[in-house]
């Protein structure tokens, strides 16, 4: 039971930091960046004449 601690312990850490670097690679890949930012461009071309981003949010 020790030695499954022990394999626990020891790759916590490097199995986290692979999970962490496999969700930022997958959300800032070039393909998709371009698809999560076509929203927020889309918002920003929305706004009425005469209204500017900073006015929007009052």
């Amino acid at each position: 039971m020790e030695e499954w601690i022990a394999i626990y312990k020891g790759l916590r850490l490097p199995v986290l930091g692979l999970l962490l670097s496999a969700i930022a690679v997958y959300v800032f890949w070039p393909s998709r960046k371009k698809r999560l930012e076509e929203p927020a461009k889309r918002m920003l071309e929305d706004l009425p004449p005469g209204r500017s981003e900073t006015n929007h949010a009052k």
